[in-house]
C-alpha cells in the first residue's frame, strides 16, 4: 500500500446528530458482535501493515508510531484500507475509519482485524494486512476476501493518546481516541462550565483543539456511530506522558 501522508462522567445515548445511527445497518452476530454497514468484496494483500514500519508508515499513527500499549492491545491482526472505503460518510482516506475494526473472511476462516493505516489499493473493498493476518486467512490458498466493519473485541477502556511534538505548547493538543469498540464520529472539549466546542479530525485519524489553555485539565465528550456518548475529565496537557496516554474507564457497548 502506498500510504497517504480521567475519570468517567457518563456513558449513556445521545439525541440526533449529524451522523444518523438510523442509516447505519446494523447486524448483531451470533457471538454478539455488531455489524456496520454493507458487506464488501475484494482481495487482501499483505502490504506489509505492522508497527515497525518496515516498509510503510501507517497514517493513523503519529511520527513516533503506534504506542506500545495500544500495540499490546490490538495485537498483530492489523490491516489497512483503500482510501475510497467508507462508512456511512466517514471516508479511510480522511483519517475518519483509523482505529476500527472489520471481520474477515477468506479461504473459510474469519478473524477481526484494526484499521491502523490506509492508501491507495487496487480497488476500493481491497485491504492490506499483516504477515499474521495474511497466514491465518491463507493468502498461499487464495486471496479474494468478504469483509465488514464490526464491534471491536475489546473489554479495556477506550485511551487518550496524545501528540507530543509540541507537548509543551499547553494552548494546543491532538489526541487519539484509541481501542474504541464502536466507531467515533465526534469529539468535543470542554473548559470548566463552557459550553462543549467540537474538535477538528485529522487525517491521521487525531483530533485537534486550540485556543486553548489546557494546563489545568479539560473535558472530553466521544460520540460513537450508533451515538452512544462518553464524557471524561482529564489532567492538564504537559503533567502526563502523552505517548502513553489516559485510560477511560470504560468503552461503548
Amino acid at each position: 500500500m502506498r500510504q497517504q501522508f480521567l475519570i468517567l462522567l457518563f456513558v449513556t445515548a445521545c439525541g440526533s446528530s449529524s451522523h444518523d445511527a438510523a442509516s447505519v445497518p446494523v447486524v448483531i452476530d451470533d457471538a454478539g458482535g455488531q455489524f456496520f454497514g454493507d458487506v464488501h468484496s475484494g482481495n487482501f494483500w499483505l502490504g506489509p501493515v505492522d508497527y515497525s514500519e518496515s516498509q510503510y508508515h501507517n497514517a493513523c499513527a503519529p511520527s513516533v508510531k503506534y504506542p506500545a500499549g495500544i500495540q499490546q492491545l490490538y495485537g498483530n491482526y492489523i490491516m489497512g484500507l483503500a482510501n475510497e472505503a467508507q462508512l456511512q460518510n466517514l471516508t479511510a482516506g480522511d483519517g475518519q475509519l483509523c482505529d476500527v475494526c472489520a471481520e474477515l473472511t477468506a479461504n473459510g476462516q474469519s478473524l477481526v482485524a484494526h484499521v491502523v493505516t490506509y492508501g491507495q489499493e487496487t480497488g476500493p473493498s481491497d485491504v492490506d494486512v499483516s504477515t499474521q493476518v495474511d497466514a491465518a486467512l491463507q493468502g498461499s490458498v487464495g486471496r479474494t476476501l468478504t469483509w465488514r466493519f464490526i464491534t471491536c473485541p475489546t473489554t479495556a477502556p477506550i485511551y487518550y493518546t496524545f501528540d507530543g511534538r509540541q507537548w509543551s505548547n499547553t494552548w494546543f493538543f491532538r489526541v487519539w481516541v484509541r481501542n474504541s469498540r464502536v466507531p467515533v464520529v465526534k469529539v468535543e472539549y470542554q473548559m470548566g462550565s463552557s459550553d462543549w466546542a467540537t474538535a477538528d479530525w485529522q487525517s491521521d485519524g487525531a483530533w485537534q483543539a486550540s485556543n486553548e489553555d489546557f494546563s489545568g485539565g479539560f473535558s472530553l465528550r466521544v460520540t460513537s456511530i450508533d451515538n452512544q456518548v462518553i464524557e471524561d475529565t482529564l489532567p492538564g496537557l504537559n503533567t502526563f506522558d502523552p505517548n502513553a496516554g489516559i485510560a477511560s474507564h470504560t468503552n461503548f457497548q
